[in-house]
């Protein structure tokens, strides 16, 4: 009896140790090397929203830190780094910058594509590190419409409404970024999903024109790696033939889930 009883304490023993192991290894498994950055696709119009976000995942507790980021060509833009999001072993940075608008050599340079930041951590050296994809345009207002009010909502949904100050066509609905936003953004017209409206369409002057959106990247299994900000672009013709665009700004959404965060950092960076 006395030897089943040690036995069986041994098996105890040896469980409770390879659990222990087992979380360590784990545990050490989901820590990142270095922060994360993900991919972005973002159009800033400076004529609208002036702020440039970027989001990058670090570990919760000790490892490799962001201490500060910058634009190589444009130093005098600061950015200001905080947490976003708290997961159970990481944490969604955010770093956002305001652009001033009388700064005279950046809008002597728009339109403008930024594609990587410089990097400063806690250890080691800085670097330079691939983000993807930030274009900063200065878009005319279209003289066709006047902005009535637009609202957005933490789920990743918002609204956004003109009026036309002139009868007018309009002949087509777009996207200002790269196709594959596509398929995670819903948009409709004045609550008729956008590929199902009969266009060119009769705006008479006074209508106001309302666009819904959504992101629906988290209803995915697993979200995108990649962070979407857009513009939608409302193609309108006047009566006398002129073509005129207006530029609609919407809002980006992420928020990641806990097992999208570690699928993310198992993968080193590819959810799908």
């Amino acid at each position: 009896m006395k030897v089943k009883r040690t036995a069986l304490g041994g098996l105890i023993i040896v469980l409770i140790m390879g659990s222990w192991i087992f979380n360590i290894l784990y545990y050490q498994q989901l820590q990142l090397k270095e922060p994360l950055f993900l991919k972005h696709h973002l159009i800033v119009n400076m004529n609208h929203g002036k702020t440039i976000f970027v989001n990058f995942l670090e570990n919760k507790n000790a490892g490799k830190k962001v201490t500060g980021i910058q634009f190589v060509d444009f130093p005098q833009i600061h950015f200001q780094i905080y947490p976003d999001q708290t997961y159970t072993h990481h944490l969604m940075m955010k770093a956002t910058a305001d652009l001033q608008w009388d700064d005279d050599e950046l809008r002597g340079k728009l339109p403008m594509t930024i594609n990587e930041l410089f990097v400063y951590y806690n250890e080691g050296p800085p670097a330079m590190v691939p983000i993807g994809e930030i274009r900063i345009v200065a878009d005319k207002e279209a003289d066709v419409v006047d902005f009535i009010g637009s609202s957005g909502s933490s789920d990743g949904s918002g609204t956004y409404t003109v009026r036309a100050t002139q009868k007018v066509k309009l002949e087509k609905v777009d996207f200002g970024i790269k196709d594959q936003s596509k398929s995670w953004l819903n948009l409709q017209l004045a609550n008729i999903p956008v590929n199902e409206l009969k266009l060119p369409m009769n705006i008479e002057k006074g209508e106001a024109i309302t666009l819904q959106y959504h992101w629906s990247n988290q209803d995915a299994e697993h979200a995108t790696s990649e962070i979407f900000q857009s513009k939608i672009q409302l193609h309108f013709r006047t009566l006398d033939g002129r073509a005129v665009v207006d530029n609609v700004p919407i809002s980006q959404y992420v928020r990641l889930t806990n097992a999208q965060v570690r699928h993310l950092v198992l993968t080193g960076g590819d959810l799908e």
